[in-house]
C-alpha cells in the first residue's frame, strides 16, 4: 500500500455525461474514485481520486492501492474520451470549450454553456439580492437574540427565534420560511459562529456549516462543510476489493470529514449517527441528521412544512420593522438580563448599540442613505 495517499477533487463538464459510462471507464483503467452528481444535471459530474506525492492516481492492485496514471494523464484521457472540460486540483486547464465564430454568430461547442443573459444573471444561481428563493431554513447558532430584529429588517421578512441549548451550551434556532433573501446574506457577526444552516426547498435538502474565520476545523476552502441529500454518489471500486483498500477509499473519498466537522460544531452531537444519516435518503436522512445533532424532532417538522417556526416552544417572531425601530428593539433585548443599574438614557442606548455588532453598522448606513434620499 504505497502512498501516503491524499484526496484530489475535480469536475467534468460536457453537453452530455453518463455517470455509469464514466465509472466504467475509470474501473477499466483500475482507477479508484468517487463520482457525485445531481439528478437531471449529469452533465456536471464531480470526481474525487486518490493521489500520492509523485502525482500518481491511486489504482487497484493485488489487494492494495498502487500508483496508476499521473493526474494530468487521467485528465487528458477523460477529456478525450468524453469530450469534456475536466478541471482537477493541481492540473492546469488544458481543454477549452470550442467557440466557433460564424456569420450567424457564436456556435457553442461541446462542453460549453449558454452565454450569460443580457441582465447578467447566471441560470441556476441564486444571487445575493434574489428574493425568489422559496425555502424553509433553520439556522443553529450562538448568535445573541438581540441581533434577530436587525436580521428581520435587513432581510425584509419575518424571522423567528427560539432558544435551543445543546449539551448545556446556549444556542438559538433562527428560522425563515417562504420566498425571500437568505439568512446571512448580509454576513454574520463574530459571535454568531459556528453557523449551521439546514434548508429544504423544492429541489434539495442541505446542511451547511460555517465554522467562522478563526476556526481550525480543517484547511479546506473556507473551512466549510456541506452535505446534500439529493446528490447521488457512486464509488469506483472492484467488487472484490480487499478490505484495507475499500476502507482507505471510503475514508479519504467519503464524507467522514464533513460528518466530523458537523458533529464537532454542536456540543453533544453523535458523530457516528451524523455519518450514518448521510447514507439515508431525503427526508429520512435529514430527520436522522437533526436527531444526531441532539435537536428536537420539531426542527425537522419545521423544515418539512409539518409545523411553522412559531409553533416551537418559546419561539418569537420579529417582523421587518423600520430601521430605527428595529435598532431600538435590538438595544432593548441587548440590555435585558443585565444587572440592575440606573444609567442615564444616553448611556443605556450607547451600551445597547455597542452590543449590536456589525449588523447595527449596516443598519445605520442604510438608514442614513434613506434619509439623504
Amino acid at each position: 500500500m504505497a502512498g501516503p495517499w491524499n484526496r484530489a477533487e475535480g469536475v467534468l463538464v460536457a453537453t452530455r455525461l453518463d455517470p455509469d459510462a464514466v465509472a466504467a471507464h475509470l474501473a477499466a483503467a483500475g482507477v479508484l474514485a468517487r463520482l457525485e452528481w445531481y439528478p437531471g444535471t449529469e452533465h456536471l459530474l464531480s470526481l474525487s481520486v486518490l493521489t500520492d506525492p509523485a502525482g500518481s492516481v491511486g489504482a487497484a492492485g493485488e489487494g492494495q492501492v498502487v500508483a496508476g496514471p499521473t493526474l494530468p494523464e487521467l485528465v487528458e484521457e477523460l477529456q478525450a474520451t468524453f469530450d469534456a472540460d475536466v478541471l482537477m486540483d493541481g492540473v492546469p486547464a488544458g481543454h477549452e470549450a470550442d467557440w466557433t465564430i460564424t456569420e450567424e454568430g457564436i456556435t457553442l461547442g461541446p462542453g460549453a454553456r449558454e452565454a450569460t443573459p443580457e441582465d447578467g444573471a447566471i441560470p441556476g444561481v441564486v444571487e445575493e439580492e434574489d428574493t425568489a428563493h422559496d425555502a424553509r431554513t433553520v439556522v443553529l447558532t450562538p448568535m445573541p437574540v438581540h441581533q434577530v430584529p436587525l436580521h428581520a429588517t435587513l432581510l425584509g421578512r419575518p424571522v423567528t427565534v427560539a432558544e435551543q441549548p445543546v449539551d448545556g451550551e446556549p444556542r438559538r434556532l433562527v428560522m425563515t420560511t417562504g420566498p425571500g433573501r437568505e439568512l446571512g446574506v448580509h454576513g454574520w457577526d463574530a459571535d454568531a459562529y459556528p453557523v449551521l444552516r439546514l434548508q429544504v426547498d423544492a429541489e434539495d435538502r442541505t446542511a451547511l456549516l460555517l465554522p467562522g474565520p478563526d476556526s481550525d476545523v480543517d484547511e479546506r476552502e473556507g473551512g466549510v462543510a456541506v452535505f446534500s441529500w439529493s446528490m447521488r454518489s457512486r464509488y469506483v471500486l472492484p467488487d472484490d476489493a480487499a478490505g484495507p483498500v475499500r476502507t482507505l477509499v471510503e475514508d479519504l473519498l467519503g464524507d467522514g470529514e464533513d460528518a466530523a466537522a458537523f458533529a464537532a460544531a454542536v456540543p453533544g452531537a453523535d458523530p457516528a449517527a451524523v455519518a450514518a444519516s448521510f447514507a439515508l435518503p431525503g427526508a429520512d436522512g435529514l430527520a436522522a441528521f437533526v436527531a444526531a445533532l441532539g435537536l428536537p424532532p420539531a426542527v425537522a417538522d419545521v423544515l418539512e412544512g409539518r409545523a411553522e417556526p412559531a409553533d416551537l416552544e418559546g419561539a418569537r417572531t420579529h417582523e421587518a420593522e423600520r430601521l430605527p425601530r428595529a435598532a431600538a428593539q435590538s438595544a432593548r433585548l441587548a440590555l435585558e438580563g443585565q444587572p440592575p443599574m440606573a444609567p442615564s438614557t444616553r448611556t443605556a442606548l450607547r451600551a445597547g448599540a455597542v452590543g449590536l455588532g456589525a449588523l447595527a453598522v449596516v443598519a445605520m448606513v442604510m438608514a442614513r442613505r434613506g434619509r439623504r434620499g
